[in-house]
């Protein structure tokens, strides 16, 4: 089975952080990358870039979306980086899960990916 996994964290707080805190927490990304490849879990994962960059598409009706510059949250998380991920079940997933590295404000979230 594959299991989306989404990070989320405070990106003000990531900013706020020195360049070698940064670096630290994108080495332990991709010393949790390749455990997971060690392991045979590892499908595919990114960050993603600052979220001022993005857009959203509201869809209404029938009629064209209405699309704004950037995600409009109601918190300080923001979408950083997310993995998809291959486990026999939701309880494996879960336990890959507790396992990636924190960054401020981390929230994580594991849905299981359709098999279509």
């Amino acid at each position: 089975m594959k299991f989306l996994l989404l990070l989320y964290d405070d990106a003000s707080a990531v900013a706020a952080m020195s360049p070698e805190g940064r670096r630290a927490i994108v080495d332990e990304h991709i010393a949790y990358s390749r455990m997971l490849r060690e392991r045979g879990a590892h499908v595919y994962s990114d960050p993603l870039d600052d979220p001022a960059g993005a857009r959203t598409l509201r869809f209404d009706g029938n009629g064209p979306p209405v699309v704004t510059d950037g995600p409009f949250l109601e918190t300080k998380e923001a979408l950083g980086g997310f993995y998809v991920i291959e486990a026999d079940s939701i309880d494996e997933a879960t336990e890959l899960a507790r396992g990636v590295p924190r960054s401020p404000g981390l929230v994580a979230e594991l849905l299981p990916i359709a098999d279509m």
